[in-house]
Parts: structure tokens; sequence; C-alpha cells
């Protein structure tokens, strides 16, 4: 199963540590959730993310309403994406 949204990049400060990362719209997060696969480590699933040209096997994260992606700061220099920008994400859930 595969799915593709665009979102904005965001940043958040947690202590001294710094994440980016994707929010995924109701839509496909509802749709995710849904399927049944199973879970790792606090909820996780498995999938392969990409944006842009670039391709990596990760984990989306659940919140208490959607699921997150993280997105390392290499991939956001690799692909000249900032905080703030639109992308287009593309997800292959991995069972």
């Amino acid at each position: 199963m595969q799915v593709s949204f665009s979102a904005p990049v965001e940043r958040q400060a947690h202590g001294r540590a710094t994440i980016h990362l994707v929010t995924l719209p109701d839509d496909e997060a509802d749709l995710l959730a849904s399927l049944g696969v199973p879970r790792g480590g606090f909820g996780s699933i498995k999938v392969n993310a990409s944006i842009g040209d670039t391709t990596w096997r990760t984990s989306i994260f659940p919140t208490s309403d959607t699921f997150i992606l993280l997105v390392a700061r290499k991939l956001l220099a690799v692909e000249q994406i900032e905080v703030g920008d639109e992308v287009m994400v593309a997800l292959e859930v991995n069972v």
C-alpha cells in the first residue's frame, strides 16, 4: 500500500535536541491506522519514505491524532528543503 501527500516541514525543539518532521494529513493517517499492520516500538509503522529524489526505510510514529515522519537534516540539505517548505511525500507500508 502506498499513500502520497504534501505537507510542510516542521521543526520542534525537545530540550537541547531539535527534530524535523512532517505531519500526515488526517485522511492518510486514518487510512494507515486502519490497515491493521503489525506495529513496532511506540506504535510505529514501518515504511519506505520518499521526498524528492531521496528514498529511505524508516517508521512513522503515532501522536494523539495522526502520525509523524521524522526527516533528517542531511535529507533537508540534499533536497534543498527549508523549514516551512511544502514537500511531496510518498509512503509505502512495509509488512
